[in-house]
C-alpha cells in the first residue's frame, strides 16, 4: 500500500463511518402509520392497560391462596420438667400436644367463592378501563387528524396570502394599486405565517399526548403519518338497539360483577360467624406413666360472633346494588345523550358540506380577480375571510361528528376502523 493511498484512506474513513451511522437502519425505520386499528392495538397494550392486568393478577393470586383449610394454623406445643413427689423422688415429666383447627359453617367454601367473585369483578373493571383507554386514544387520534387538517388549511391560507402579496406588489409597480395594498397584504401574510406555526405546534402537542397514551417512546422521532378518515365509515346501531344491549356494556358488566362480589363477601362474613373447632391430641409422660388424651376446644361465639363484619358486608351489598342501579340509569342517559349529539352533529355536517366547496371556489376566484385587476384588495380579503371561516367551521363540525360517532360506536361495543 502506498503512502498517499494510506493517507487518503485515513482521511475518508471517518467520513464513511459517520455516513454509515447517519444512514437509517432497520432499528430506526419509520414507524407505520397510526391507523385506528393500530391505535386500538397499542391502547390495549399500553402501560395503563398493563397496570389493569397487574391488578387482575393480584386478585387471581389472592384467589389461588383462598383455598386454605383454615385461616388458623395448627399449634404444636411441648413442655418438660421434674415432678416433686412427697417421698422425695423427682421423676421426669413431659407433655406434647397438637391442636388442629377445623372450620365450621362452610367458611372455606365461602372464602373461595368470595375470592373468585373478586377476580371476576377485577376482570370486569379492567375490561371497562381498557374500553375507556381505547376511547380516549381514538378521540385523541381524531384530534390529531383534525390538527393535521388545520395545518393544511393554514398552509393553503399562507400560500394564498403569498399570491395576494405578490399580486399587490406587481400591481403597485404597474401603478394599478396603492401602497396600502402592499402593506395590508404583508400584514395578512405575517398573520397567516403565525397561524400556520400555531397550528403545527398544536398538532405536535396533541401528537405527543397521543404517543403518551399509546405508550410509545417519547424520545423517538414522532412519526406524523396518520391514516384513515376523520369520520369513521361505520354506522352506529339505532337508539332502540343500543338501549336493548345496555346490559352488555362493559361498565354495566363491571357494576354487576361488583354486586356479585359484594354478595359473596357478605356470605363469607356470615360464614365467619361460625366458630373454628380445635381438635387437640395430647401425650404426657408422668412418673413413668404414659398418658394420651384427645379432645375438642369449641369457642363460644358469645362476645364476638363477627357481627361487625357481617353487618358491614350486608350494608356493602346495598351500596353495590344502589351503584348498579345508578350505573344502569346513567348508562341509559349517556346512550341517549350520545345518540342525540350524533344526530345533531350529522345534521350540522350535512348543512356545511356544500358551502365548503363553494367557499373555496369563491376565495380562488376572488384572488384570481385581484391578480387580473378586477377586484380590490378589501373585497378579496373579505371573501377570503368568509371562505376560511367556513372551511374551519366545516372541519370543526366534522371533528365533532367524528367524536360523537366514536363514542357511540365504542359504547355499542364496536371498534371503529
Amino acid at each position: 500500500m502506498s503512502v498517499s493511498f494510506a493517507r487518503a484512506l485515513s482521511t475518508i474513513a471517518p467520513l464513511l463511518v459517520l455516513s454509515a451511522l447517519a444512514r437509517p437502519g432497520p432499528a430506526l425505520a419509520a414507524e407505520p402509520p397510526l391507523t385506528r386499528a393500530r391505535v386500538i392495538e397499542l391502547a390495549r397494550a399500553s402501560p395503563a392497560s398493563r397496570v389493569a392486568a397487574a391488578e387482575v393478577a393480584v386478585a387471581r393470586a389472592a384467589a389461588g391462596a383462598s383455598g386454605a383449610l383454615s385461616l388458623e394454623n395448627p399449634v404444636l406445643a411441648g413442655a418438660g420438667g421434674v415432678r416433686f413427689n412427697p417421698d422425695g423422688s423427682r421423676p421426669a415429666a413431659a407433655m406434647a400436644s397438637l391442636s388442629w383447627p377445623v372450620d365450621l359453617g362452610g367458611q372455606r367454601g365461602a372464602r373461595v367463592d368470595a375470592a373468585e367473585a373478586e377476580v371476576r369483578a377485577a376482570e370486569s373493571a379492567a375490561e371497562d378501563g381498557r374500553r375507556g383507554l381505547v376511547l380516549a386514544a381514538l378521540l385523541q387520534h381524531a384530534l390529531v387528524i383534525r390538527d393535521e387538517r388545520h395545518v393544511e388549511l393554514a398552509r393553503a391560507r399562507r400560500a394564498l396570502g403569498d399570491r395576494l402579496l405578490a399580486a399587490a406588489e406587481r400591481r403597485r409597480k404597474a401603478g394599478e394599486a396603492p401602497e396600502v395594498d402592499v402593506a395590508v397584504a404583508s400584514l395578512q401574510r405575517s398573520r397567516d405565517a403565525a397561524a400556520e406555526a400555531a397550528a403545527q405546534g398544536a398538532r405536535d402537542a396533541d401528537l405527543a399526548a397521543l404517543r403518551v397514551l399509546l405508550g410509545l417512546l417519547a424520545t423517538a422521532e414522532p412519526g406524523r403519518r396518520l391514516d384513515g378518515p376523520l369520520v369513521p365509515p361505520e354506522e352506529p346501531p339505532s337508539l332502540a338497539a343500543l338501549l336493548e344491549g345496555l346490559a352488555q356494556r362493559t361498565d354495566m358488566r363491571a357494576a354487576a360483577a361488583s354486586l356479585d362480589a359484594a354478595r359473596a363477601r357478605s356470605a363469607r362474613e356470615q360464614a365467619a360467624r361460625w366458630p373454628t373447632v380445635t381438635v387437640t391430641a395430647q401425650y404426657e409422660r408422668d412418673d413413668g406413666a404414659n398418658i394420651g388424651t384427645l379432645g375438642l376446644a369449641v369457642p363460644l361465639p358469645l362476645l364476638n360472633a363477627n357481627r361487625s363484619g357481617a353487618a358491614t358486608a350486608a350494608a356493602e351489598v346495598d351500596v353495590a346494588a344502589a351503584r348498579s342501579d345508578a350505573a344502569r340509569a346513567a348508562a341509559a342517559g349517556k346512550i341517549q345523550e350520545l345518540h342525540a349529539r350524533y344526530q345533531a352533529t350529522r345534521r350540522a355536517l350535512e348543512a356545511l358540506t356544500p358551502a365548503a366547496a363553494l367557499s373555496e371556489k369563491a376565495a380562488a376566484l376572488a384572488a384570481r380577480g385581484y391578480e387580473l385587476g378586477e377586484n380590490d384588495l378589501p373585497s378579496v380579503l373579505l371573501v377570503r375571510r368568509e371562505a376560511l371561516e367556513t372551511q374551519a367551521a366545516l372541519l370543526d363540525a366534522e371533528h365533532a361528528h367524528a367524536a360523537a360517532k366514536l363514542e357511540l360506536l365504542v359504547a355499542a361495543g364496536r371498534m371503529p376502523r
